[in-house]
């Protein structure tokens, strides 16, 4: 950040942007705030809802979608939301009793070439009249500190803008219970355990004593549809903490790109990198060859992440065994937690979470039936089982039960379309082949002699 303690004759913008404006420079003070100050996405949102209304705006930057950044973290029917931030030009807004400006401006030509070029960017705010640093900087403080403040039982998540270099701050989502998260009682017992122990008082003093970062990293690893990310959900709204979701995979992710994301999540936030067996293979070669990110990029952003912020980190992937040492060994990763199938007791609990009325003897009548339907061969997804109670939600708990082949026969329904599905790609590639070896018979005999 640079504010305008540095020479009057010197100016981090271009004085005829604002020259025609109602902006006195000679009588402000400004402040630069760089895309990579974690302030920078927030004061445009800031800025976008505060504008003055006598003012003629017209340069704004547009987005649509869900409430949050991966369709993975809030139901379905969730209310879509259009978000504006202030785009490219000047803004006159207000801000308590303060009427402000804030000019958004590029810098230099791109970098990079077509839709991979990257254009860097800073901000301008000005405060009528001069030594009013305290102003700007207190403003700055006030948008950082609302951005960070939590609720219980809601959370937002914040996805990382590659282009413009910082975090794109989601609305509030009521976050489902704790509770409501089925998993083996003793693996959700031992997680809760190890974070409430983390977050306690006496913690942070103890890493700084020790010289170790303040954080808690976590490897949620197993097969789909167990409850991984319903599990992060509901750990936001317990914890009081939002998410910021990475996706390492992004083609334009590289290793200074990640690290300074890492450095600008708020403090007390849940860090998210999804599939982070993606991205490099056990012994670490790419998975995606045109990925700029290199795994020692990879690393280092893991072990700078956040300093003595106390996050907590998480790395998904549905499979352990494809990750290299070096990223999940100890320090780097503090615990692993699994995910597998739903077990019989997951069955009786998720039965007893759509039926509590019901006894526990019923629930495992549930469970005995549904194990009996299923079979050896048919592993059930506690996603999977969600699905059925839903299907369920106008039967009793006796019809629940006596509907459980519904469960092998949609499981059975859903591996026949797969297995379609694979055929007919595996048809579709055969017959380029053959096209393309047409092609080439073609072309010899039309060069023979």
């Amino acid at each position: 950040m640079v504010s305008a303690a540095i020479p009057r004759s010197f100016h981090p913008f271009d004085p005829s942007v604002v020259a025609s404006t109602s902006v006195d420079v000679a009588n402000s003070t400004f402040v630069m705030v760089s895309s990579k100050d974690k302030s920078y996405g927030l004061i445009l949102s800031y800025v976008a809802t505060h504008l003055c209304g006598n003012e003629d705006h017209r340069s704004f930057d547009f987005s649509a979608g869900k409430k949050v950044t991966s369709s993975n973290y809030l139901d379905e029917d969730e209310d879509t939301h259009n978000k504006l931030v202030a785009g490219v030009g000047l803004h006159k807004f207000s801000w308590q009793q303060h009427t402000l400006h804030c000019l958004r401006q590029e810098e230099g030509d791109p970098v990079g070439t077509g839709c991979d070029a990257i254009q860097f960017e800073s901000l301008v705010l000005f405060a009528p009249r001069v030594q009013s640093e305290a102003t700007l900087q207190a403003f700055i403080d006030a948008v950082v500190a609302a951005a960070e403040a939590t609720k219980q039982g809601y959370f937002s998540i914040s996805r990382w803008s590659i282009g413009g270099e910082y975090w794109d701050e989601g609305d509030l989502a009521k976050a489902r219970p704790l509770a409501s998260v089925v998993l083996p009682a003793h693996i959700k017992a031992d997680l809760i355990a190890d974070i409430d122990d983390f977050v306690g008082d006496d913690s942070k003093a103890f890493y700084a004593t020790h010289g170790i970062p303040y954080k808690r990293s976590y490897l949620f690893h197993g097969v789909p549809g167990a409850g991984k990310t319903s599990l992060i959900q509901a750990l936001a709204g317990h914890y009081g903490r939002n998410i910021y979701l990475l996706q390492p995979t992004h083609p334009k992710m590289t290793d200074d790109s990640l690290q300074t994301a890492m450095e600008q999540v708020p403090k007390k936030s849940i860090v998210v990198l999804e599939d982070i067996d993606a991205l490099f293979t056990k012994n670490r070669r790419k998975k995606v060859e045109d990925s700029p990110l290199t795994f020692s990029g990879l690393l280092n952003a893991l072990d700078g992440v956040g300093g003595h912020d106390g996050h907590l980190v998480v790395l998904t992937t549905n499979f352990r065994d494809q990750l290299d040492d070096a990223l999940i060994r100890n320090g780097r990763v503090d615990v692993h937690v699994a995910f597998a199938h739903a077990s019989p007791d997951q069955m009786a609990d998720m039965f007893l979470a759509f039926y509590p009325r019901e006894t526990r003897d019923r629930a495992l009548a549930f469970a005995d039936a549904l194990v009996a339907a299923l079979g050896p061969d048919r592993p059930l997804s506690t996603a999977a089982l969600q699905h059925y109670f839903v299907t369920q939600r106008r039967s009793t708990a006796d019809g629940a039960i006596a509907n459980v082949d519904r469960v092998a026969i949609e499981i059975d329904a859903r591996k026949k379309m797969a297995e379609e599905e694979a055929d007919s790609d595996d048809d579709e590639t055969e017959g380029d082949d053959k096209d393309d070896e047409g092609k080439d018979d073609v072309g010899a005999n039309k060069t023979a002699p």
